[in-house]
């Protein structure tokens, strides 16, 4: 007669430890405590009535001692932006917002890269403002050149 190298228990026991570990350790990183849940947000893009592609989007919390929580996202070839809290967390933290845009073309020389949207949507120059509510997922900004 032959005898069993593992007992059937732990060996099931082995294959149940090995299935949860694997599933539970690609999830990405956790939540931090303190940060609310974020709520889906989409952000969609036109320049001069034509979706524009591959602008990078960013809300940044108009008052960060209620919502230090920054979001972020890029647009598609349809013109959307899928928003990320952190760079990891689906959607934005509910709040108020100055958004702001920038997509750079082809560099004409090495020390400054031209953007192909007015510097007045810029980062730190926006006065661009979006509300981030939990009952509205999806946001429009049709930019102007002027």
């Amino acid at each position: 007669m032959m005898q069993k190298l593992f007992h059937p228990t732990l060996l099931n026991a082995v294959l149940i430890l090995t299935f949860v570990t694997s599933f539970g350790c690609s999830r990405g990183p956790k939540r931090p405590a303190d940060m609310p849940k974020p709520t889906p947000c989409i952000v969609f893009v036109t320049f001069g009535n034509e979706v524009m592609e591959e602008v990078s989007v960013y809300l940044t919390p108009e008052d960060r001692k209620i919502n230090p929580w920054g979001a972020a996202g890029l647009t598609n070839a349809e013109g959307r932006a899928t928003m990320k809290t952190n760079s990891a967390f689906a959607g934005a933290i509910p709040g108020n917002y100055i958004i702001s845009f920038r997509k750079l073309a082809e560099p004409v020389d090495m020390n400054t890269p031209p953007t192909l949207i007015p510097e007045k949507y810029a980062l730190g120059k926006s006065q661009e403002r979006v509300t981030v509510s939990k009952n509205q997922s999806k946001y429009t900004f049709a930019l102007d050149a002027l």
